[in-house]
């Protein structure tokens, strides 16, 4: 035990002899400490590995196609999916190769029947958010398509896909330098799945393959990566093997052209669901990629981006995206009320006619609040209602 005893100095000396007092060896403690922080910090200020990765992806597409489900699925969740009104957020941690946990931001946009905007119109606003100089690098769009509607399918894709893509070119314009490092790395995309090697965990393979014509002239690659995914396999499954055909080679050449990857998914399917999360774990925290690859049609389609052939999806025919878009289109001619999600017992609508009145998104503090100001709204309602009956009431000249 040590005694302190008094001193000219104010500091106690301990009984030790070893002339140093309480007070220096806390001292030379902390510097130890300070000293074996700045040895750590050096150490590890030059490698990237254990730095924190961050990335975003954003969630798009029509209404009903299953984004909320796809998204809780991927994040382990069992809540009951509830319509997307706008825009939310969400977030997921992963622990790396060190204590230090990776973040991947989750952005849902809200869809309606006709892609992001009813009318087909200009950029959606809501993609404006997401879309920052920082998140450009490292960003992901992944656009849900509804396979169990294919009247709506086609103009579901095209809208949504023309709307992002005119989002994303005008977030790239306002960030300098991110043109050329976007474009690289699409290019990359688009080669690399050549040259990566077989195909591992015996997936189906089509014809075609990495054989004759590419198409690769034709690719305009997408600014960012690309995923499209296709929704409700467990419906589509059961549609005529003719149906299933055209509407995979229809969207394998959309995929292929922009330097995409399909898949399909289906919440009802754990198979479908182990790939879905294994893709975007991909995406959202650099896990290895899957190998699996499957061209057909009488299976759920897993096509990574670049590993697709325009011999393999045309087979010898000539098609453009205007051909493939007329042939769906004359073979399922859209019904009244189909593009806005509301095909009998489809159950494509739900959406309340005053979310802040749904139970569904009910906000305990909010709507206190939002409770006050109505009671304050209605009093000045009758406020202002008593005095319109004064004054019209006085015989005014």
């Amino acid at each position: 035990m040590v005694r302190v005893s008094s001193s000219s100095s104010g500091r106690g000396d301990t009984s030790s002899g070893s002339g140093l007092s309480v007070w220096d060896l806390a001292v030379v403690e902390a510097r130890g400490k300070r000293q074996e922080r700045a040895q750590n910090a050096t150490q590890h200020s030059g490698d990237s590995d254990k730095a924190p990765r961050e990335a975003t992806l954003i969630f798009v597409g029509p209404r009903s196609a299953g984004k909320t489900t796809l998204l809780q699925r991927f994040l382990d969740r069992e809540e009951v999916p509830r319509h997307t009104l706008a825009l939310e957020y969400t977030y997921g941690r992963k622990t790396g190769r060190t204590l230090v946990k990776d973040v991947c931001h989750l952005w849902e946009v809200g869809g309606s029947g006709e892609g992001l905007n009813r009318g087909g119109g200009a950029t959606h606003p809501l993609l404006s958010p997401p879309l920052t100089p920082r998140s450009l690098p490292s960003l992901t769009v992944v656009l849900l398509v509804d396979l169990s509607r294919p009247r709506a399918l086609w103009k579901n894709l095209m809208t949504t896909l023309r709307q992002v893509k005119e989002a994303v070119n005008k977030a790239v314009e306002r960030s300098p330098g991110a043109k050329e490092r976007l474009e690289a790395l699409a290019a990359l995309r688009v080669t690399s799945a050549v040259t990566k090697g077989p195909i591992l965990e015996g997936d189906s393979v089509g014809d075609g393959g990495d054989d004759g014509d590419d198409g690769r002239g034709e690719v305009d690659p997408f600014p960012v990566p690309l995923v499209l995914m296709g929704g409700k396999y467990d419906i589509f499954q059961d549609f005529q093997p003719e149906e299933k055909k055209l509407i995979c080679r229809a969207l394998r050449y959309v995929a292929h052209t922009n330097g995409a990857t399909l898949q399909f998914f289906s919440a009802k399917d754990p198979g479908l669901v182990k790939k879905a999360k294994e893709l975007l774990g991909h995406f959202a925290f650099g896990t290895a990629e899957s190998r699996s690859l499957s061209q057909d049609y009488n299976k759920p389609l897993i096509i990574p981006a670049g590993s697709d052939s325009l011999e393999a999806i045309c087979q010898g025919e000539k098609h453009d995206l205007q051909s493939w878009g007329r042939a769906l289109e004359t073979r399922y001619v859209p019904e009244e009320g189909e593009e806005d999600g509301e095909r009998e017992g489809g159950g494509g609508g739900g959406i309340p006619e005053d979310p802040a009145r749904d139970p569904t998104y009910a906000e305990h503090d909010v709507d206190n609040l939002r409770a006050q100001k109505d009671e304050e709204l209605e009093r000045i309602r009758r406020e202002v209602g008593r005095s319109s009956t004064r004054w019209a009431e006085l015989d005014l000249p």
